[in-house]
């Protein structure tokens, strides 16, 4: 046995057969937070979390008990201390396959690897596999990124997983994800409030979770203190959910609470709001998309493309009308409304005049063409002429003996709610991801 594991057996003893520490005057606790996969509507890992008390039993934050360090000798070793309290505890509760959650203190993620090998023999002390291991990297300023990924390699190594710790907040960035490659990705619980508050930051959700998909990453949401919140995050694809709403932190001794009610629940929810968003959201656009069909049969009948769309144009939500050839070329200048002509900025000049910009690269091209005959609809998107959110509606019509494809952006509101339809079942009214 090594050194450093001696050291750390040496802070640990066993009290109502539970394992404590010691370090300075404080003693040390292990708590856990569930963490849950909605699809399986199971518990399937638990976050470590220490509690302190100093000598008169008073709650000690985190901050104070790592600020009476007197050296980096001492950070580790409390590091460490600290990781083998939630190892022994975890292990002494039967708690099938699940995941073990370790956060990492920064100062181990530089230096621990030119101190004593440690880990690697702890997990073999206790018996627990490394593939039930995910180790925590906070999302904190580390000078040193070459040593991060180090540190990375070495516990993916021995088996390990990887987790990013509070994405979204303090020094995130994706450079560090596309370094690290993670396992896991852990939204901080600042993200997830604000896009509870703010509709482009929920419509951003879905995205950052397709890019960590994309990378190979689960995504773990925290802070979920709310059905809402859990609704939000399982619409935005959001993998793995920890927060209050399921469960605070519980003694090891304790059993880790089972929520399949509350699962049901929140599920019923979202079925029945999903359904109710799409209905409101269909009636809000049903007048729009008729008058549209009508542009289109107009255009297709061999009125000129200004006639033809000059009773929509003043509707309230349009912002303009252009036509794409069978290349996705644009054919003319838009035809914007007239209320839209009045409100350019005129700092967006430069990508104002679109007469032969090629489209031919966007989905709502692509779809329209697939799909003759039917009126076809994006996701909100940003429009490239006025960077503005809209929505475009597109129709493949044939023009003599040319195919052309009529489109109309229509203004997206930060105030609607709703999601549109992802399949094609409805005719005449088919939804694509932008």
């Amino acid at each position: 046995m090594s050194d450093a594991l001696l050291k750390i057996e040496r802070s640990i003893r066993e009290n109502d057969g539970l394992l404590t520490g010691r370090f300075s005057q404080f003693e040390l606790f292990s708590l856990f937070q569930p963490i849950y996969s909605f699809a399986h509507k199971r518990l399937v890992g638990c976050e470590g979390l220490t509690r302190c008390v100093d000598q008169t039993g008073r709650l000690i934050p985190p901050g104070r008990l790592f600020g009476s360090t007197q050296s980096m000798q001492d950070t580790i070793h409390l590091d460490r201390l600290m990781r083998a309290l939630h190892i022994g505890n975890f292990t002494m509760r039967k708690r099938d396959n699940a995941w073990l959650f370790l956060n990492v203190s920064p100062v181990v993620v530089i230096n621990g690897n030119r101190h004593q090998p440690f880990f690697s023999e702890l997990l073999k002390k206790y018996d627990f596999p490394p593939q039930r291991v995910v180790i925590e990297i906070m999302e904190t300023a580390i000078p040193d990124e070459n040593a991060l990924e180090r540190t990375v390699a070495h516990y993916q190594e021995l088996g390990c997983m990887v987790a990013i710790d509070d994405f979204g907040a303090g020094h995130s960035n994706f450079e560090r994800i596309w370094r690290l490659k993670p396992n896991i990705v852990k939204l901080d619980r600042i993200m997830i409030q604000r896009a509870a508050m703010d509709t482009s930051i929920r419509r951003s959700l879905g995205t950052i979770v397709a890019l960590v998909h994309e990378m190979g990453g689960l995504v773990l949401a925290e802070g979920i203190e709310t059905e809402q919140q859990a609704v939000m995050a399982i619409n935005a694809d959001i993998d793995l959910v920890q927060g209050f709403l399921f469960a605070e932190s519980f003694n090891p001794a304790n059993p880790s609470p089972d929520h399949a009610e509350l699962f049901e629940r929140i599920n019923e929810l979202m079925i029945r709001q999903n359904i109710d968003d799409e209905d409101e959201f269909r009636r809000s656009v049903k007048d729009y998309v008729e008058a549209f069909t009508r542009c289109a049969n107009m255009l297709a009948a061999g009125l000129n493309i200004h006639t033809a769309t000059e009773e929509m144009a003043r509707m309230d939500r349009v912002m303009r009308f252009y036509l794409l050839d069978e290349s996705g070329t644009q054919i003319g200048e838009n035809i914007s409304s007239q209320q839209r002509s009045k409100t350019r900025d005129p700092r967006l000049a430069p990508l104002t005049d679109t007469q032969g910009a090629n489209w031919g690269h966007r989905p709502y091209f692509r779809r329209a063409m697939a799909h003759p005959n039917e009126v076809q609809m994006t996701r909100p998107y940003l429009s490239l002429v006025d960077a503005r959110m809209c929505l475009t509606l597109t129709r493949m019509v044939k023009l003599q003996h040319e195919r052309a494809v009529l489109c109309c952006d229509l203004e997206w509101r930060d105030g609607d709610q709703g999601h549109l339809p992802d399949t094609d079942t409805d005719p005449g009214f088919s939804a694509l991801s932008d």
